[in-house]
């Protein structure tokens, strides 16, 4: 049974025209529009500050290990005769080890945080392309309305990013 297009409501170019000006809205318009407010929300460089100020809270606190722990220094202290005994067993320093791995664990933790920071403005541009793609629908009838109508997704469009950022997408197998 074939429909016949006059008997219609709407002429079929009115149809092609609303299906035309949809697709539009949701793969072109929608998509440059949020482009544009989010980068004049100024969200990718807050985005990467918040990042980098997470990273540095994750910093792991120094040990505080003494200096001149040495044995002429410890013993010789209290014991001035025992100094020359230190001397001739070379003056070993028991807490140097310890010094060295606090030393050796500061740099990994740093090389830590260096790894992690240099993906911070990968994520926040991984969290804006999967907004945009997860609220294409919205977007779409944001544009195609001439911005009249607003639709929570976008209105509320900080919190979607937040939520991308944080998205499993967006982790890039991060620990956190």
């Amino acid at each position: 049974m074939a429909i016949d297009a006059s008997t219609l409501p709407f002429s079929p170019t009115m149809i092609i025209a609303a299906v035309a000006i949809a697709g539009v809205s949701a793969f072109v318009t929608g998509p440059e529009i949020a482009t544009r407010e989010i980068a004049r929300s100024n969200w990718g460089e807050l985005c990467e500050a918040d990042l980098q100020a997470d990273l540095e809270a994750t910093r792991a606190p120094r040990q505080v290990i003494p200096n001149g722990t040495d044995c002429s220094s410890t013993l010789g202290m209290f014991y001035p005769e025992l100094r020359e005994l230190c001397y001739a067993l070379g003056n070993p320093d028991p807490a140097a080890p310890a010094r060295e791995a606090e030393r050796r664990a500061r740099e990994a933790e740093e090389a830590r945080i260096q790894r992690l920071a240099s993906r911070s403005g990968s994520r926040c541009s991984c969290a804006e392309s999967l907004y945009i793609e997860e609220e294409r629908i919205s977007l779409a009838l944001y544009a195609a309305s001439g911005r009249l109508i607003t639709p929570s997704a976008v209105e509320n469009r900080q919190a979607g990013l937040s939520r991308a950022l944080n998205a499993p997408a967006c982790n890039f197998g991060q620990e956190s």
